[in-house]
């Protein structure tokens, strides 16, 4: 026996086993055509049709008058899941059964459509005078089971950023206790508001989604983990520019600790002029294995920093929008060399930046039985185009350009970019409302504006979901945290 059966709208609610209405039970639910083989298991994506649910009620009141807003009230409310299903607007009208007497087995059905039945005399006045009742009603919900059981709440670890280590930076829901199958929300946001390890400011922040089996792909490839330097193109006229690289340079900034360096330098003593055609000035290789190639669609995030001494008494010096960067890759045969237009210039010298190179498309290897897939290489080009022919380089000058990590941003299962997020901002992933969606909130919670989605919006659940977040901060972003607080309502199938 239901210990309450409610009807509400998010403001009325109408109990259907008080004194006004006193519900006739048993109440019968129909069970899902799925339930015999998915009963107990709590799986999401379970077919749930809409069924039937139908109570016999005895409505009272303390006059005719009370007991006509009575009635009323119940077919207002019926009208508005009605109206509200026709409109495709979503919940509104929601039966609540609790199963037990406790909250934690509160099960809710989405009204979509509900008739109330009256005896023919059912308002005869005569009789009312008396009695003020309409025994013998009957009630029909057509209903959709909404599966909600009580929300729970967790404050996950607190996830730090680029970091070296089993963390990275992303989060397993898995790693959230609590049920499968559940519709989620996920908050994001600084843990220590202005402390050690804040965001830096207002930045820009990304936020993906990845599932299944290709969740423990690795997306995210450090600076100091490059295989190859590959020269280009001298930027400089003549021939005495000499090409270096450096493997693994100590970069406290970095967020390994480390990035690798691509530079150009004067060999000898004297000047020349740099060119003034675009170039790429030579590329890092780095190299994923035939065997742990992701498959997906990827925008290719770099973050990445530009140096330069170049410049004379005469003319202006290099300034960082004439360098850059662009993606370029090899594979089985097949490779990408950018070329102008491809690249990404820098707005600032000496400072790094987060770039977007633009989207990779990584299709599933196939292998024949007994070998070996060929390697990924992906290749992080350095460009230059000088703006001016008054730019030269000396035997003391250089051009450095300098690269921190690779992050592979999977946007073909959802993701969304985030601009100008500080320290008290937070950003909520709601997979939970009718409608999913990225939100920028503040310290109160209040919606402040809409995130932009690259791909399809984000819905996630808890079941082998991995959430990435990437924040364009100019420190090491070893040190920045994001502290992650889920709230869940589990989904049950069979209901």
């Amino acid at each position: 026996m239901a210990a309450t059966l409610e009807l509400f709208d998010g403001s009325t609610t109408i109990d259907l086993l008080g004194a006004n209405y006193n519900a006739t039970l048993p109440l019968e639910i129909p069970p899902s055509p799925a339930s015999a083989v998915y009963a107990g298991r709590g799986l999401r994506g379970v077919r749930r049709e809409p069924r039937t649910i139908s109570v016999g009620l005895n409505v009272k009141g303390s006059s005719v008058s009370d007991l006509r807003s009575k009635l009323r009230d119940l077919e207002r409310m019926l009208a508005t899941a009605q109206r509200r299903q026709s409109l495709n607007q979503g919940t509104k009208v929601v039966l609540k059964c609790q199963l037990a007497n406790t909250d934690a087995d509160d099960i809710e059905y989405r009204v979509m459509w509900g008739e109330l039945e009256l005896p023919t005399d059912a308002l005869d006045e005569p009789a009312l005078s008396t009695a003020f009742a309409a025994p013998g009603a009957r009630l029909t919900l057509v209903c959709e089971p909404f599966g909600r059981l009580s929300s729970v709440s967790v404050t996950a670890d607190t996830l730090e950023n680029e970091q070296d280590g089993a963390n990275l930076n992303f989060m397993d829901i898995t790693s959230v206790s609590g049920t499968h199958a559940a519709l989620l929300q996920l908050k994001i946001h600084d843990p220590n508001n202005g402390g050690g390890g804040a965001w830096n400011g207002s930045k820009k922040m990304w936020i993906a989604k990845r599932s299944g089996e290709r969740r423990t792909d690795a997306l995210l490839f450090q600076g100091e983990a490059e295989t190859s330097f590959t020269a280009g193109t001298n930027p400089a006229s003549t021939g005495n520019t000499i090409f270096s690289s450096d493997g693994a340079k100590v970069d406290a900034s970095a967020s390994g600790g480390q990035v690798s360096r691509i530079r150009w330098r004067r060999g000898t003593v004297g000047s020349e002029l740099l060119k003034t055609v675009w170039l790429t000035a030579g590329y890092t290789t780095f190299q994923i294995a035939g065997g742990s190639i992701p498959n997906g669609l990827y925008r290719v995030l770099v973050r990445v920093l530009v140096d330069t001494t170049v410049g004379d008494a005469t003319g202006p010096n290099v300034v960082a929008g004439d360098m850059g960067f662009a993606l370029g890759w090899s594979f089985g045969g097949k490779s990408k060399t950018p070329v102008d237009g491809d690249d990404v210039k820098m707005t600032l010298d000496n400072s790094y930046e987060v770039l977007d190179l633009g989207e990779l498309v990584l299709p599933p290897v196939k292998v024949p039985d007994g070998y070996t897939a060929p390697s990924f290489d992906l290749r992080i080009h350095g460009t230059y185009e000088d703006t001016a022919t008054a730019n030269e380089i000396s035997d003391t000058e250089h051009l450095d350009w300098f690269i921190d990590y690779i992050f592979l941003l999977p946007i073909d299962e959802g993701a969304a970019i985030v601009d100008s997020v500080q320290s008290s901002d937070r950003l909520l992933i709601d997979s939970l409302s009718e409608t999913p969606g990225v939100y920028l909130l503040n310290g109160s919670d209040v919606i402040q504006k809409f995130a932009t989605f690259t791909g399809g919006p984000l819905d996630i659940g808890p079941e082998d979901t991995r959430i990435y977040v990437l924040r364009d901060d100019t420190a090491d972003p070893s040190t920045i945290q994001f502290r992650l607080t889920p709230s869940y309502v589990p989904q049950v199938a069979g209901l």
